[in-house]
């Protein structure tokens, strides 16, 4: 076994070559010495820090020097490290710093990012975030899942305005980083400046091109971090909730509730690589409300991502190329805990939560999403570990469902693999096995029964270059599969998808101008064809940030249920995307023409989908965020006018008015109607449906784990002829504070 293991760490890092040049140099702070954190700089020790002024532009067009000057430079003491980085601006008029909320720096906003890897494996990173404002974003980063910005960080920044540009100082306590003390390697660190003017340009402290799959690839090391702490540490964060509600159905008033509720999270931290969470009787009341999204005419439920505090320690180690574990899963938990070690070789995750009664249970079929009722108390355990050699990583996970006097269960045991090639290629793969007795009784409810077994599996290779891109997946779920404490929307299908893309570089007032064709072929588990498609396109970039695609999907053939028939549909998709200006901040769109199955009437029509969303500044104090969608299908199946058959619509306009930087008013209105022509379905439809929320939070933030939010939600909801009008409101107080 150790042979094989010191085999592959040879052959991973035979493979990658450079991938870290040793660019920042750490000085270490006098014990005397103090720092302000106040964004200029100027302090003397600030002075005397070596500087990496070395930058690379990566958008509009790579692999050349910055145009602007970057400055980072590092320092650290025995309780943080520090991180000044300054950009240099020739019109520093136009930087873009209006207000935003925390974890909503997006890129059409002058902002630095800082990706700091303890483990130099390249796999994933703490990243935080300032724009010139002075707003924050944090979260978890992976080149194969992007940023989360779910996870929230202690660290302190400031920004402020020079002659020629702007400047921002970072104060990240150790005590906020997960890193083992022990360690040899280097720790890696990647800084991206983003100016958005004409053009977006991304420019990075390392060369990222824009074939690569591994933008970590390209951090640089920190030299000089040495004799870390590793002390103990902990929080705990009191979470008070009073809410008062009242609701009306059919104009009948029915008695107002109230309600008080205390819970409290507790963070401990043995040594610098271990985190301990606990948490009893938590309130995870949606201050945040979820958008709406089109569900009319679809046969599988939609992913919804987490946003509760306690479930977001760790939650990169959680994520596979399959969503084996979904923390959505556990609806109503009233206690849980969580163990997460992180070393330079390894990381393990651990989460053991308990679930009151009371929660839908996913039911993934083969051509539709099922659902039954958990009406006993479950014990949810999830478990994760990581293991790397080189630029491989060999991961386990297994998770179980115990559901309560019962006697029933579900359970996943799997493991995956990942393999960095080179910068520009990557193969993943995961392979799952399930057990499962928790069955649906005829009442839908979860009953002890018959075990059932499945498998899933995923194979994934990609690989680019300047003039071409490639990517290629396999899956195979057996009907049988299942994962409780996962989310799978579809299981019983054998698939293969492939993408391939013709790069032509620089066209005319084009930075990139990309051919592409994408392929699919779907099989059920007895073999009948699922879905059959060649889709060529064309993409384009260009100046203020703009693209577009268009796409021709001729000859697609569908299948909407094990009997039904293989349609044949003709579509064409289009989109755009641009940021005109600091006031119009960012304008895309998405749209679908052709043919259109509709799964309630087993039927092919014409019809489409739209979607428009907009983020607009008219002031640097105020957001508004809206965005529109529609989906329709006519009552004739061969014109593209006349009467519709079903029409769906989902509204949102999110406006945040900003009094401070830790001081906000938000008002969300949201509306979602369905209208369907009952003539034209053999099963009873509802002609019409709608709900209209309205929302209005005063939110006041401290330092981490510390806010209050005062806020009143309206929700109207109507179906005639199926549910009765119903009103529901709800006046609420939430304070939490950490200490």
């Amino acid at each position: 076994m150790k042979l094989f293991l010191g085999v592959l760490f040879l052959i991973g890092n035979l493979l990658i070559v450079d991938t870290a040049r040793a660019g920042f140099q750490a000085k270490r702070l006098d014990s005397h010495a103090s720092l302000k954190v106040d964004g200029q700089l100027d302090e003397q020790v600030w002075q005397q820090a070596q500087v990496h002024d070395v930058f690379y532009q990566t958008q509009p067009t790579d692999k050349r020097r910055a145009h602007l000057k970057t400055e980072v430079r590092v320092l650290f003491d025995k309780q943080a490290l520090y991180v000044g980085v300054k950009a240099f601006d020739v019109d520093p008029h136009n930087i873009r710093d209006s207000f935003a909320r925390r974890d909503r720096i997006t890129i059409d906003q002058d902002f630095f990012a800082l990706y700091l890897d303890p483990t130099s494996a390249h796999k994933s990173a703490q990243i935080f975030f300032v724009n010139a404002r002075g707003n924050v974003m944090d979260g978890i980063y992976s080149d194969a899942a992007g940023e989360d910005s779910s996870p929230d960080f202690d660290f302190d920044v400031a920004t402020a305005r020079f002659d020629g540009g702007w400047s921002a100082e970072f104060r990240i306590p150790f005590s906020s980083i997960a890193y083992d003390q022990n360690s040899q390697t280097p720790w890696s660190l990647l800084v991206l400046r983003n100016m958005t003017r004409d053009q977006r340009y991304r420019m990075y402290s390392g060369g990222v091109t824009r074939a690569t799959n591994c933008n970590l690839c390209y951090s640089d090391t920190i030299e000089g971090l040495e004799q870390l702490p590793s002390n103990l540490s902990w929080s705990m964060t009191p979470q008070v909730v009073v809410r008062q509600s009242s609701e009306r159905v059919a104009d009948q008033a029915l008695p107002r509730q109230s309600d008080k509720q205390l819970s409290v999270d507790f963070k401990i931290r043995p040594n610098s690589s271990t985190t301990v969470d606990l948490t009893l009787n938590p309130d995870f009341s949606q201050i945040e409300l979820d958008s709406p999204q089109l569900s009319g005419n679809t046969r599988f439920s939609i992913f919804v991502q987490e946003k509760r505090p306690f479930f977001l320690e760790g939650a990169d180690i959680f994520r596979t190329p399959f969503n084996v574990i979904s923390t959505r899963s556990i609806a109503n938990p009233d206690a849980g805990a969580r163990y997460t070690r992180r070393d330079a070789e390894s990381d393990v995750s651990v989460l053991v939560a308990r679930d009151a009664a009371g929660g839908l249970v996913l039911l993934p079929k083969t051509y539709y999403t099922g659902s039954a009722n958990s009406t006993h108390s479950s014990l949810a355990t999830d478990a994760r570990a990581n293991w790397r050699f080189g630029t491989m990583s060999l991961g386990l996970i297994a998770t179980d469902r115990e559901y309560q006097n019962i006697s029933a269960f579900n359970r996943v045991l799997g493991s995956d693999f990942n393999w960095q090639l080179d910068r520009n290629q990557g193969l993943r793969m995961q392979f799952l096995m399930s057990s499962t007795s928790a069955q649906p009784d005829s009442n839908n409810n979860l009953a002890s029964g018959a075990t059932t077994s499945g498998h899933a599996f995923y194979a994934g290779w990609s690989k680019g270059a300047d003039t071409w891109g490639i990517g290629l997946s396999v899956r195979d779920l057996s009907k049988d599969f299942r994962a409780d404490n996962g989310f799978f929307s579809q299981v019983g299908f054998r698939s293969i998808n492939n993408d391939l893309t013709k790069k032509w570089g620089r066209t005319g007032i084009w930075h990139e101008f990309n051919t592409y064709v994408s392929s699919e072929y779907k099989l059920d588990a007895d073999g009948n064809v699922m879905s059959k498609s060649i889709s060529p396109g064309v993409s384009v970039a260009g100046p203020y940030d703009s693209s577009m695609y268009f796409n021709i999907n001729p000859g697609i053939q569908s299948r909407a249920s094990a009997q039904g028939q293989l349609f044949s549909l003709n579509r064409i998709t289009a989109g755009f995307a641009t940021s005109p200006g600091k006031q119009i901040a960012r304008v895309n769109g998405d749209f679908v023409l052709g043919d259109v199955i509709d799964y309630l009437a087993n039927r092919l029509g014409k019809g489409g989908s739209a979607t428009l969303a907009a983020k607009l500044r008219p002031f640097d104090r105020l957001e508004l965020d809206s965005s529109f969608s529609t989906n329709w299908i006519n009552a004739d199946k061969d014109t593209n006018t006349g009467d519709k058959a079903y029409v769906e619509t989902a509204f949102q306009i999110n406006s945040v008015l900003h009094f401070t930087r830790n001081d906000s008013l938000r008002i969300i209105v949201q509306d979602a109607r369905t209208s369907r022509n009952p003539e034209l379905y053999v099963a009873k439809v509802a002609p019409e449906s709608s709900r209209t929320v309205g929302s209005v939070v005063f939110i006041r933030r401290g330092g981490l784990g510390s806010a209050t939010y005062l806020g009143w939600t309206t929700t109207n909801s109507e179906t005639p002829g199926f549910a009765p009008k119903r009103k529901q409101s709800e006046i609420f107080a939430k304070l939490s504070w950490q200490i």
